[in-house]
């Protein structure tokens, strides 16, 4: 039996290294499988870096490994119970990704996925919508609050020298979350980063779009749901295209008739006017069937 202090440390690890790829959340939810005689513990790891955790872009990537992590313990062989503490915790995990209004996005992309593989039930989601919705106002509103702020402390600059000098005093440090009303400044480098793992969500969510099973009659059944009737113009088109096919074939015929003639009249080509006249009688005959 494996130290329970071990795996402790390097399941934690492998949550804080996340990243938008599919293969790391697919790694650590088989490891999470493969300890599955320590489920509480594992899970309540989960928890702790959601709630403790101060980079919210590792807390967007658990949150996507969330999904993974109950698709793969969903399926035949996996185990139930994540399931079921996902399901159990599922409020405490959205109130810790989406604090201070932030991931709100990516919450709403994962809870409904969790929905439609049966994880989450209708009532819960509609719960959990109504609160993502509270947290998108709050933090328009704290937002809306920085842009006055703001304004306002311009027009006192500019009202008078002693309104200006009293206006620039040194502005107290801000708490734990960067700013005074609770919204957190990210670096540059943070950003990038959310930016660069965005990108590659969305890419593999396109990929996944066009995907099909292996049976070739389920993806021509596709094309023709997806395809739009043919009409009058379709068929126009159709025409013209073969028109030009049939004028392209007969160009491409004349030029190999005048080759091959050059070839069978040149006199230092004696031993090839019997190829010459095969090809000939070859051509003439493609171009009549």
């Amino acid at each position: 039996m494996a130290d329970p202090f071990e795996v402790r440390m390097r399941f934690t690890n492998l949550l804080t290294h996340l990243s938008a790829s599919a293969t790391a959340s697919v790694k650590t939810a088989h490891y999470a499988l493969k300890h599955r005689d320590m489920d509480e513990d594992l899970h309540s790891c989960i928890i702790e870096n959601l709630e403790r955790g101060n980079n919210m872009n590792n807390r967007a990537n658990i949150m996507y490994f969330l999904e993974h992590h109950a698709d793969v313990n969903s399926k035949e062989g996996g185990h139930e119970a994540y399931v079921d503490m996902i399901r159990r915790d599922i409020q405490r995990i959205v109130d810790a990704v989406a604090q201070s209004g932030a991931n709100v996005k990516v919450v709403r992309r994962v809870v409904t996925g969790l929905g439609e593989k049966g994880v989450l039930t209708t009532e819960v989601l509609s719960v959990i919508e109504t609160g993502l919705k509270d947290k998108e106002e709050k933090m328009g509103r704290l937002l809306g609050d920085d842009d006055s702020r703001a304004e306002g402390g311009k027009d006192a600059a500019d009202a008078s020298a002693e309104n200006a000098a009293e206006s620039h005093r040194p502005t107290p440090k801000a708490g734990h979350s960067g700013k005074p009303n609770g919204v957190t400044r990210m670096d540059k480098r943070a950003i990038e980063q959310r930016i660069e793992e965005d990108r590659e969500r969305n890419k593999r969510l396109r990929e996944s779009v066009w995907a099909v099973a292996g049976d070739d009659d389920q993806e021509l059944d596709k094309m023709w749901e997806e395809g739009s009737s043919v009409g009058e113009d379709e068929h126009v088109i159709a025409d013209e295209e073969a028109e030009e096919r049939l004028q392209f074939a007969d160009t491409e015929a004349t030029k190999e008739l005048k080759l091959v003639a050059s070839i069978a009249s040149h006199p230092a080509n004696g031993s090839l006017e019997r190829d010459a006249a095969w090809c000939l009688k070859s051509t003439a005959r493609s171009n009549a069937d």
